[in-house]
C-alpha cells in the first residue's frame, strides 16, 4: 500500500538566514529554469552531480517539473520559492532539483508515470518526492503557500511532514520507491500483444469506442477539463475515408458528426483566440468557454494539420477562418522560417491569467463604443473564472449578430490590444515541434492550395538541418537563446523531422522542390540512427531517451501514449510503413513495422483515446499509400484537385508515364483526368 501524506503528523520550525546568491540554475540555457535562479531554494539542474549530492547528504529529493508558459507553475514559484522560510525548510531538508519538461521529456514521463501509480492528478508544476537515488515514494502538483480552503494542504506542511517521515519512517518511503520503479519498469511493456493479434477491425472497434465517448451536446471525447484531441480527430478523419466506414452509412455519418461538432465547438468558443489567432491550451469547463491561457507551439500546428483535413473534407468556411488565423498568429507572435519559431506563449501578462486576452466592460467601450460593447457584454457573458466582470471574445450566432459586423468588432479589439504589453515567450527553439509544424504548413498549404505555404515548410526543413544537426549527424532537441543545442535528442525528434521529411517528399516533385527519393533517403537516415539509439533489441518499442543519455533518469521509458504531442513509438510506426513501401531497403521495413504493431493490440481494445496517433498511422496503412507519376503539368493538376477530398497518404512523383500505385501495386485506370482519378480515390 502506497503511503499516504495524511497519515503524518508534523512541527513547524523557523531556521536560519538563507543566501540570496544566484543558485545552479543562474548557468542554465533554459529560459525556464534561468527564471527560478534569484529564487533563495538551492535548485540545481537535474544532473548526476546532484544525486550525488542527496546521497552524501542522505537527504530525499524534490524534482520540480513544470514550463515557461505554465500560470500555476509561475504562480505556485512566486506564492512559494520566493518566500524566504519556505525557502529554509526546502533547503534544510532537501536537495531541491527544478525540470524543464520541454527540455527533459524523458524525466517529465517518468515522474508522470510515477504520480498515475500514486493515484495523484498529473499535471503541472509536477512535484515528484524522491529517496536520494530519484526514486519516486510520493507525487503531487501544484500546492498553495496557506490553506486556501479547497482541501489542498499548504506547501510548508508537505514539507515538514514529508521531512519528518523521512527521518521516523524511512523504511515505507524507500518500499514505495522500489515498488514505484518496479511498476514503471513494467509498463513499459505492459500492454504488448503478438503482432498476430492485430486485425483491421480493431481500428473500427476503436473508432466506435471514441464515437461512444463523443459529448454530442457540447463537442469533445472526454469530461472536462477538454483538450483540444488532434490526434484522436485525425484518426477518425482516416477512418471515414476507408471502405470499411463508408460502407456503413450510419457509423460514417456519426464519424461525420463528431468531428463537425467537435472541432465547431473548439472553434467558435473559448479555446480558439478570436483576436490574435491561435489555439490556447485547453478548457475546464464543458462547454469550451474557460481556458487555461497559455499558447503552444505544439497545439498549434497539430491543430493546422486537423483543421485542414478537416476543410478538405467538409468545405467549411469556419475551417478556413481558424487555418488563415492561426498561420497568421504563428507568424506574427512566434518567429518565422528564417529563425525558427517559439515553442510557447506564457498564459499571463503582469502576473495575472488571461491579461492579454480578457476585456473589462470599460475597455470594450472605449474600443467599441457604449451599443457595441453592450451588446457583445450580454451575448458573451462574463467570464467564469474571474471574480471580476471581464469578458472574453467568442463567435456569436450569426443570427444574432452577422458575421461581417464580429469581424468588425475583433478587429478592432485587435489593434487595441496589440499595442498592449504582450505575453512572454519561451524563446527556445524545440526540433520535434518545429517537425510538427512544418507538417502543419504541408497539410494547410494543400488545403488552401497555397504553394507559399509550401515554400515555407522546405525553408522551415533547411533551417532545421542547420539548427538541430550535430557534428556526428545526430539531433540535437533543443537550440537555446544563446544559441547553443542540447548535446542529445530523444525519439520524437528523430521520429516527428522523419515525417516532417517524408510528408515534403510526398508533394516536392509537385514544386520542383527536390525528389521523392531524396526526401526518402534522408528521412530513412534518420530513422536508422533512431533505430541504433532507441530501440529495445529485445521486444517491440522504443525508448524515449538512447541508452548512452547523459543525466539519465531512474529508468529509461517507453512512450506508448499521445499526450500534448504524439508519441514517439506510433511515429515511428508510421514512417516504418512508408519507408516499407518507398524506400530501397522497403522488405526491412516492412518487417520493422510489422514487429512494432505487436505493441498495439491490447492498446486498441484497453485504451484507444490514448492512441490516436498510432491508430492514424495503422488506418492509412490498411488504406494504402498512392503513388502517382505523370508529367510536371499533370501531377499538378491532380495535386490541385486534391484539396475536395478527404486526406489520404498520396506521393506524387514526376516522370513521362502518367500511372497510379497502391502499395507497390499498379492500379489499370480507364482515365487519365485529373478530375476523375481523384473522383475515384475518393470512393
Amino acid at each position: 500500500m502506497y503511503w499516504s501524506l495524511g497519515s503524518m503528523k508534523f512541527s513547524v520550525m523557523i531556521y536560519g538566514s538563507i543566501s540570496l546568491m544566484p543558485n545552479a540554475l543562474e548557468s542554465q540555457p533554459s529560459p525556464y529554469l534561468k527564471d527560478s535562479s534569484k529564487q533563495p531554494v538551492n535548485w540545481l539542474p537535474w544532473t548526476n552531480e546532484a544525486f550525488k549530492q542527496a546521497k552524501e547528504l542522505d537527504k530525499p529529493i524534490i524534482v520540480s517539473i513544470g514550463y515557461a508558459s505554465c500560470h500555476w507553475c509561475r504562480q505556485m514559484s512566486r506564492d512559494n520559492y520566493e518566500d524566504a522560510y519556505i525557502a529554509s525548510i526546502m533547503n534544510r531538508h532537501f536537495v531541491c532539483i527544478k525540470v524543464d519538461r520541454e527540455e527533459r521529456p524523458d524525466i517529465d514521463l517518468f515522474y508522470m508515470e510515477a504520480s498515475r501509480i500514486f493515484n495523484q492528478s498529473a499535471g503541472w508544476p509536477l512535484h515528484a518526492f524522491c529517496l536520494p537515488d530519484g526514486a519516486p515514494f510520493w507525487c503531487g502538483t501544484y500546492f498553495p503557500k496557506e490553506d486556501n480552503g479547497q482541501g489542498i494542504a499548504p506547501w510548508p506542511q508537505v514539507l515538514l511532514r514529508i521531512a519528518e517521515h523521512f527521518r521516523n519512517g524511512r523504511e515505507e518511503l524507500e518500499e514505495n520507491g522500489k515498488n514505484a520503479l518496479a511498476n514503471l519498469l513494467h509498463l513499459n511493456n505492459a500492454n504488448l500483444s503478438d503482432p498476430r493479434d492485430w486485425n483491421k477491425e480493431l481500428l473500427l472497434e476503436a473508432g466506435q469506442t471514441l464515437t461512444q465517448a463523443h459529448d454530442d451536446e457540447k463537442g469533445g471525447f472526454t469530461p472536462p477539463p477538454k483538450f483540444p484531441s488532434p490526434m484522436k480527430m485525425d484518426f477518425l478523419f482516416a477512418l471515414s475515408e476507408t471502405q470499411a466506414a463508408r460502407m456503413n452509412p450510419t457509423f460514417s455519418n456519426r464519424i461525420d458528426f463528431c468531428l463537425q461538432k467537435t472541432l465547431g465547438k473548439m472553434a467558435n468558443g473559448g479555446l480558439f483566440d478570436h483576436v490574435n489567432g491561435g489555439f490556447f491550451r485547453y478548457c475546464l469547463d464543458r462547454d469550451w468557454s474557460s481556458p487555461h491561457f497559455e499558447k503552444m507551439l505544439s497545439d498549434n500546428a497539430l491543430l493546422l494539420s486537423t483543421y485542414s483535413r478537416a476543410l478538405r473534407k467538409f468545405q467549411n468556411a469556419e475551417d478556413l477562418q481558424v487555418i488563415q488565423k492561426t498561420l497568421h498568429w504563428i507568424d506574427r507572435d512566434m518567429g518565422n522560417p528564417q529563425t525558427g519559431y517559439a515553442s510557447s506563449l506564457s498564459a499571463e501578462v503582469n502576473e495575472m491569467e488571461g491579461a492579454h486576452y480578457l476585456w473589462t466592460y470599460d475597455e470594450l467601450v472605449k474600443v467599441l463604443g457604449t451599443k457595441d460593447a453592450d451588446e457583445v457584454k450580454n451575448l458573451w457573458g462574463p467570464f467564469a473564472k474571474s471574480s471580476a466582470d471581464l469578458f472574453l471574445p467568442c463567435l456569436i450566432n450569426q443570427d444574432v449578430v452577422s458575421m461581417e459586423k464580429q469581424q468588425q468588432i475583433l478587429l478592432k479589439l485587435y489593434s487595441d490590444r496589440s499595442l498592449s504589453e504582450k505575453p512572454e515567450r519561451d524563446e527556445k527553439r524545440s526540433c520535434a515541434l518545429h517537425a510538427l509544424l512544418v507538417r502543419g504548413l504541408i497539410d494547410a498549404g494543400i488545403a488552401l492550395g497555397d504553394k507559399s505555404l509550401i515554400i515555407r515548410a522546405a525553408d522551415l526543413l533547411n533551417w532545421m538541418e542547420s539548427s538541430f544537426r550535430l557534428s556526428d549527424g545526430s539531433v540535437a532537441s533543443l537550440l537555446y537563446p544563446d544559441q547553443s543545442k542540447s548535446s542529445y535528442g530523444f525519439l520524437e525528434d528523430y521520429a516527428f523531422w522523419a515525417e516532417a521529411m517524408l510528408s515534403f517528399g510526398a508533394i516536392s516533385e509537385i514544386w520542383n522542390l527536390g525528389k521523392l527519393k531524396d526526401w526518402v533517403g534522408r528521412a530513412e537516415e534518420l530513422i536508422n540512427l533512431a533505430v541504433d539509439r532507441f530501440k529495445d533489441p529485445s521486444i517491440p518499442g522504443y525508448y524515449s531517451s538512447s541508452e548512452t543519455m547523459k543525466n539519465a533518469g531512474p529508468v529509461r521509458k517507453k512512450s506508448w501514449y499521445d499526450h500534448a504531442i504524439p508519441s514517439g513509438n506510433s511515429s515511428m510506426l508510421r514512417c516504418f510503413h512508408t519507408l516499407g513501401q518507398l524506400a530501397e531497403n522497403s522488405a526491412a521495413w516492412q518487417t520493422e513495422y510489422q514487429e512494432a504493431l505487436g505493441g498495439y493490440p491490447k492498446l486498441i481494445k484497453q485504451t484507444p483515446d490514448g492512441i490516436g496517433h498510432a491508430l492514424c498511422a495503422q488506418t492509412e496503412a490498411a488504406m494504402g499509400i498512392i503513388e502517382i507519376s505523370g508529367p510536371e503539368a499533370y501531377i499538378r493538376e491532380l495535386a490541385d484537385e486534391l484539396r475536395n477530398i478527404g486526406h489520404r497518404p498520396v506521393f506524387f512523383v514526376q516522370r513521362n508515364e502518367k500511372s497510379l500505385w497502391v502499395n507497390k501495386q499498379k492500379i489499370e485506370l480507364k482515365t487519365e483526368k485529373p478530375k476523375e482519378i481523384i473522383q475515384w480515390l475518393a470512393k
